[in-house]
This record gives C-alpha cells, structure tokens and sequence, in this order.
C-alpha cells in the first residue's frame, strides 16, 4: 500500500466529481474511484435538468456562457452541450383539467441537458488539475482506522488497497459502501421505486418546453405518469414508475394500450429506455463518521437533483481542506446540509405525503379538485417540496365550498398528511 493520499472519494457522479475538481484545486492529493469506465455513458434513469428554483437543493443555478454557474455557492462548470429551455408546466386530472405553474415571464422553469456530457467535461477538469482518476475500480470495503481510511479496490482484475486522510462515499441515491461501514446502521428505507423512463418517438400532442404529470387511475392505477421533452429533438420521455409487483414494463403496456393517454402514444415507438431502482429512504441528518463523510444522493431522501450534487461536491471538498487543516470542516459541512436541503426539515414528510394524489384520490375527486383552480396559474416550480403546497394552497381557498359540496372529500383532504409512504408505491 502506497502512502495515503488525502483524500479519496468513491463515485464519479456530479457531486464525487465536482468534490474531486474542488479538492484538486485546494491542492490536496485526491484519488476518485468509480466503478463505470466511461462516465459519459448514462446507464440509469435520470431526469437530466437543473432547476431553477431559488435556493433549491444546496444552491441556485443558471446556464450561462457554456457553464452551469452558482449564485450561491461561487463556482462554475464548464457545459457544452444541448439545454432545452421548459417553461410551462402542468397536473392534468383524468378529464383533462389542468394545473398550471409558470413564470409571469415564461423564463424557464427547468432546462433539460445532457447529463452525460456534463459529467465527461467534469472528468476533463478532473484529469487536467492532477486527479488520479481511476475508472473500472469496484470498492468492496473500507474501513476507518482512526488516523484515516483503507478501502479495498479490486480493478482490472487486481486486488488493491489505498490509504487516505478522508474518504467522501458519492456512490449515489443505493449506495452500499456506507452501510458497510456502518454509517447507515438506523436508518429506515420506507419504499423502494423502480422507475424506467421510456424515450419515443411518434408521439403526439405533447409540447417540448413543457412537463406534464398526469394524475389518476385512468392513466395509471399505481402513480403518476410524467411526459417531457426526450434526450434527442423530437423525442418524448414518458417516466413510469412502478414496484415489483407492478413493474414498470406492464404499467408501459397498459398505459399505451388502455390508459387514457393510449390515443396520444398509439404511433409513438420505444427509441430508448433507461430505468433504475430508487430507494425512498430516512435522509442521513448527520452524514459524517470519523473520517468519512456521506454526500449527495447518498445521504439524501431519494435524491439531491444535478445542482445538489454539485452544491454537495464543492462544499464537501472545501469540508475535507479544513479538516486536514485541524478545523471542524464536517461540521460545517452538517450544518449546511442541514439548512440547504428542504427534506432535512421536520416536516419532509407532510409534504411529500400531500403529494399522494394517487391512489388517495379517485378520478372524479381529482376532476372536481382539479377544476377548481384550472385556469389561474400557479407560481412556476419544479420544487418537489414546493408544488404541493402551492397545489393544495389553491385548492383549498375553495375549502368551505368542498366542505358544502363534497363533505367525505373535503375530510379526507384534511386527513392527507396520514398516509404512509409506503402506501403510495
């Protein structure tokens, strides 16, 4: 075993990456271990957009001169690829009423990039400031020594062991290697989705600048079903998300053969597909141990988003700099994860529970909630945490008209935030 570098980090994903560019250029020794060889070639589902919510995940992001720019955080990464500006977006009830969220100004709510171009460009960067990448390397093991962390790498073929000062675990939203660690003991997973999106071609109907999430047993039995722009011009993704039960793939045929949007995708043609397995699981508060600090996706309730992982990266580099330097850089780091990320808040799971409009509501509930508010327009956000307070905010300054109208309905509104997450998958 060489002498132990400073710091090691195990995934290439935004946030391993971007923490080893920002490592590098505090000049700390630093090896990334990832086991794709190329990290260009996206081989999971992944929805391939930065947000542009203010203070959403970790940061507040723009696409600008051929690089993703912080607001908040003061870095920028080079980009040189498609964006696809999405300014429109809408909740569509079984009869097609709609909810609408935009910008006054119809300034983008989302961009869709090329994920995979992004992360190549990173690796780049990575190679050029003296990182030593290692690509095709698998991490059985690590293990905290107390004066700093021993992994065990088997690549090409060959056993190897590496020592460093720190270890960063970014091996995303299932990664194993923190819970052989131990880092993870306690930590509850209330459901796990298996999500394929499908890329098409022959659609019709469906707008590239807007994302659409319909609502409802007529389209789907088990969860909604979101349509956008695809990752070439003129195709459309239709996201499906299922569990073993209902897999993805016989959700897929009953949504294009007998769902009610089987009209608009009876010409359309799979071009592609990617899917993944998604854990839904109680967010790591507290993600440093000894030496080792958990980020990005890892840590997370299912996942941080492209600029959370970024945002996770920068900050966990500059975490690893003041530790090597006798400061309480994880600490730090704790702290800001914890007043960046909405899911580390008390009340993460309110809100997701108010999300679950399927299978909570039948389709003549969600037609009459829908109608309600079709035709005003919503703030414009993506924000996961956001949309449904918006969402149930604008419903329920009708509340003592459903009170009167619908009084079992307007209950079990008042009575969302009660469903288990498991239910909804």
């Amino acid at each position: 075993m060489h002498m132990p570098c400073d710091l090691a980090i195990v995934g290439a994903g935004p946030a391993g990456l971007m923490t080893a560019r920002t490592a590098a250029g505090l000049g700390l020794k630093t090896v990334l271990l990832e086991k794709r060889t190329d990290v260009g070639r996206l081989t999971r589902a992944c929805c391939e957009q930065l947000i542009m919510d203010r203070h959403f995940q970790g940061d507040t992001v723009r696409l600008e001169g051929g690089a993703v720019v912080s607001l908040e955080n003061g870095f920028r990464v080079p980009y040189q690829g498609p964006a696809l500006d999405v300014v429109h977006k809408y909740f569509v009830s079984p009869a097609g009423s709609r909810i609408h969220f935009a910008h006054p100004d119809r300034s983008p709510i989302v961009i869709k990039i090329d994920k995979g171009a992004l992360l190549g460009g990173l690796w780049d960067e990575c190679a050029r400031a003296g990182v030593d990448l290692r690509s095709g390397a698998h991490v059985h093991g690590a293990r905290d020594t107390g004066a700093g962390v021993e992994l065990s790498v088997t690549r090409s073929g060959r056993q190897e062991r590496i020592a460093a000062r720190r270890l960063i675990i970014a091996d995303g939203v299932n990664s194993r290697l923190a819970g052989r660690m131990g880092i993870t003991s306690g930590r509850s997973c209330m459901a796990t989705a298996l999500c394929v999106i499908y890329f098409l071609e022959g659609a019709e109907s469906f707008q590239p600048d807007t994302l659409y999430t319909y609502f409802g047993r007529a389209y789907c039995g088990l969860a909604p079903i979101t349509i956008n722009a695809g990752r070439q011009p003129g195709q459309t993704s239709l996201v499906v998300i299922g569990n073993k039960a209902n897999p993805p793939e016989k959700l897929f045929r009953a949504i294009t053969t007998e769902g009610a949007l089987a009209p608009k995708l009876k010409r359309a043609r799979i071009a592609g597909r990617l899917g993944c397995a998604a854990r839904a699981c109680m967010p790591l508060r507290t993600p440093a141990q000894g030496n080792v600090l958990v980020i990005g996706d890892a840590a997370a309730y299912v996942e941080v988003e492209m600029q959370g992982a970024l945002a996770c990266g920068f900050q966990a580099a500059r975490a690893v700099a003041a530790e090597l330097a006798g400061r309480a850089g994880f600490e730090d780091y704790m702290r800001w994860w914890q007043r960046s990320f909405e899911f580390n808040g008390d009340d993460w799971m309110q809100v997701a529970q108010g999300f679950a409009l399927v299978p909570a509501y039948g389709d003549d509930e969600l037609d009459y909630l829908f109608g309600l508010v079709e035709g005003e327009v919503l703030e414009g956000t993506y924000n996961q945490y956001r949309s449904p307070r918006l969402m149930w905010g604008a419903i329920l300054r009708h509340s003592e008209r459903i009170r009167a109208e619908l009084p079992a309905l307007h209950e079990k509104i008042m009575n969302r935030t009660q469903v288990a997450l498991s239910d909804m998958l």
